[in-house]
């Protein structure tokens, strides 16, 4: 069960807690280090950084939304044109789910698996998706996907605006930087460690990827300053 839960957590939400948080952190670091260079208003450093976090933050849910949704109605339309091929070519597809199946089972059990299987024409068509196209049911909704994508967002967006709550902005722009490079460090590592690699080495890329990003907000403010 645990496992189980596990490999949810992988597939589903972890990709999409990086997503959101690192696409907020590195937009609004690059905002706030634009605007600290274009201006001595910590006022209107942290006025931009606020509409920054909710534009990005309602962006990155909807395009989540909008996404899952089409993979499902891919899903779907794949599933219904499995289904009328079955009618339409039942030998045909259960050699191509034969052959399917071997490749992940061998041919000794293969005949009397695709047996089973191909006493429903539902389980037949699933079992088609899965083995035949590489296709999987997306399994969360898009709500529940857009929920997430945009609260890690969020909450990303606003690592680099805390400092500038609390201290002056050239201070707040240096704090900005050390805060948002410790957690983009900690995320590349955290995943590392959870899916596959050296936790150093996709901490680092990471971090220099991100800050590199943001830099070019910083270079934009200083071009541009009035």
């Amino acid at each position: 069960m645990r496992a189980a839960r596990n490999a949810h957590w992988i597939q589903g939400e972890l990709p999409d807690l990086i997503l959101g948080g690192q696409d907020g952190l590195v937009n609004v670091l690059g905002l706030v280090l634009g605007l600290v260079a274009a201006t001595d208003s910590g006022r209107i450093v942290i006025v931009g950084a606020l509409a920054a976090l909710l534009a990005e933050s309602i962006s990155m849910g909807a395009v989540a939304y909008t996404s899952r949704v089409a993979e499902r109605d891919y899903y779907e339309a794949q599933r219904d044109r499995q289904r009328r091929e079955i009618d339409e070519r039942p030998d045909e597809k259960r050699a191509e789910l034969r052959t399917a199946v071997a490749k992940l089972i061998g041919d000794d059990i293969a005949d009397h698996a695709v047996a089973s299987i191909t006493k429903d024409r539902d389980r037949w068509a699933e079992a088609l998706m899965h083995v035949a196209l590489d296709v999987s049911e997306p399994q969360r909704t898009g709500l529940t996907r857009a929920s997430v994508v945009g609260a890690a967002t969020a909450v990303g967006s606003f690592i680099p605006l805390l400092p500038f709550l609390l201290l002056p902005p050239a201070a707040a722009a240096v704090g900005a930087v050390f805060i948002s490079g410790l957690a983009l460090f900690g995320v590349g590592a955290y995943k590392a460690r959870t899916l596959i690699g050296d936790w150093r080495r996709s901490g680092l890329e990471l971090t220099l990827i991100g800050l590199g990003a943001a830099f070019a907000g910083y270079l934009i403010g200083i071009v541009l300053r009035p």
